[in-house]
């Protein structure tokens, strides 16, 4: 009984879940409660959780407008991340008598490539360009980086979709536009052309929309540049992005050659305009949640060899039987495995006009964080469900030693404190948008009040806002960044 009450104490407080602790967190983004939602996160997080902390309060100061410290903080957090990853941390054999979050979060590879995307964002609103850059494009050596480190954790069969997005198509896109608006063009142009790469190759995977503006970045750009050769056989290697219609009322199909007339009606924008980007973070990143399975090891079955019979488990959890009457149980295994759920859009895009003739534009979803959640946690799956049962069947071998020394009783307590102590990892960066969608809209200088409507699948405006006092510059770029929860 002392075992027992041992088990229930050290459990006690640690049987709700990190997304069940902070169920309050978006409901407080959402309602513009940051000072809240900041207390939330440090009431709510643990030692194990400190990236997440990071993550999450530096998101929260974005949103406030609190530039700076939300730098500072993504600042910490990419340096805690780094150290995580290239440490050896002796949490392993901690969890495998209780749950995974007895190891520090390590923060999924799609979750750094953000935090330059953010860190960049915050650059451009303080006017510090050289810096947006730099951010911009430390985010696709992020990805690759964490991608790669991500696969080392996970069997050879389960690697081959997730080794597909090393290359962040947006956030190439992105850093070429910033590289463009610092004046930088032959950096821009190097951009653009990976850009395009990354889209020909995973829009599909991921569910991306190709913007039409990126083959209109190129033919400027080569126009400017003399890279008539380099267009001509970005056209070839990058069909789909070529054949992105210029606009969503008629479609044209761009894969020929470059031609003189191309390169001079592409030569630059029209004279007097500016460009406005505008980048729309839509809904919440789909988050983890907990499914429970306990079955039963019957007397005189035996798992000498764990690592075996954990894999064996898990190739047979979709064929489980009943047991049958009569068979005397020993041992009730509790698993708890996290599920990832995909998020439906809430919107399906969005139109931003200007009010005057011809001055509307229709955005593309550029990043899919919802797919790439969905493809890395199937990647990660089976390495995690080893890993629940590995645990199960460890905790299963320790109960039965101390059954052994302590009799029934103490193999009840051990059994009770292996099932109450059993918790399944549903940690993530809770604020995440769902996806990134684009608009280009090239206008006169002058200031606006720009109409955003929000649409539905069919093309519908289900929702209007105002964009006030929106400052264009001629022959300059203006940046606007919108969430929609």
């Amino acid at each position: 009984m002392i075992l027992l009450g041992a088990g229930l104490i050290l459990s006690l407080g640690g049987c709700a879940t990190y997304s069940t602790k902070l169920a309050n967190l978006r409901p407080e983004l959402v309602d513009g409660e940051f000072d809240q939602a900041l207390e939330t996160v440090e009431k709510e997080t643990g030692k194990k959780d400190r990236l997440l902390y990071y993550l999450e309060r530096g998101m929260i100061l974005h949103f406030a407008d609190r530039w700076v410290e939300s730098n500072e903080v993504f600042v910490e957090a990419e340096i805690l991340a780094d150290d995580l990853f290239t440490k050896s941390i002796s949490e392993g054999v901690l969890s495998l008598f209780t749950n995974d979050t007895a190891n520090s979060y390590r923060a999924r590879p799609f979750e750094m490539a953000m935090v330059p995307y953010y860190k960049a964002l915050n650059y451009v609103y303080l006017g510090q360009r050289d810096e947006a850059q730099v951010e911009a494009r430390r985010s696709t050596e992020m990805l690759a980086k964490y991608v790669d480190a991500t696969l080392e954790g996970i069997r050879d069969q389960d690697k081959s979709r997730l080794e597909m997005t090393r290359n962040n198509a947006f956030m190439l896109y992105f850093s070429g536009m910033l590289f463009d608006w610092d004046g930088e063009l032959n950096d821009a142009f190097i951009s653009y052309r990976n850009a395009a790469a990354a889209f020909q190759a995973n829009h599909g995977v991921l569910g991306l929309d190709i913007p039409p503006s990126l083959a209109a970045d190129l033919r400027r750009l080569a126009a400017r540049l003399g890279f008539h050769t380099e267009l001509d056989e970005i056209r070839k290697t990058c069909p789909a992005v070529f054949a992105a219609p210029r606009n969503r009322t008629k479609k044209t199909t761009d894969n020929s050659p470059a031609s003189p007339g191309d390169f001079e009606a592409a030569a630059g924008w029209q004279s007097g305009h500016g460009e406005v980007v505008l980048l729309l973070e839509e809904g919440f990143i789909p988050q983890k949640t907990q499914v429970r399975i306990d079955i039963p090891i019957f007397e005189g079955e035996t798992y000498e060899d764990p690592d075996y019979w954990s894999w064996e488990l898990y190739a047979g959890m979709g064929e489980m039987q009943a047991f049958s009457s009569g068979r005397k149980i020993e041992y009730w295994m509790s698993m708890a495995f996290p599920e990832l759920n995909a998020q439906p859009r809430s919107i399906a895009g969005a139109r931003i006009s200007a009010g005057i003739a011809g001055s509307h534009a229709i955005t593309s979803q550029v990043e899919n964080l919802n797919e790439a959640a969905l493809i890395t946690f199937e990647a990660e799956k089976p390495s995690i469900f080893f890993r629940t049962i590995l645990r199960g069947l460890t905790k299963y071998l320790a109960t039965r030693g101390v059954k052994k020394k302590a009799g029934v009783w103490g193999g009840v307590a051990a059994n009770l404190f292996g099932s109450v102590s059993e918790k399944a990892d549903t940690r993530s960066w809770l604020t995440l948008p769902r996806g990134v969608h684009l608009a280009r809209l090239s206008l006169p200088a002058g200031n606006y009040n720009l109409k955003l409507e929000l649409l539905d699948g069919r093309g519908r405006a289900v929702e209007s806002r105002t964009l006030s006092g929106v400052q264009v510059r001629a022959g300059d770029w203006t940046f606007l960044s919108q969430r929609v929860f």
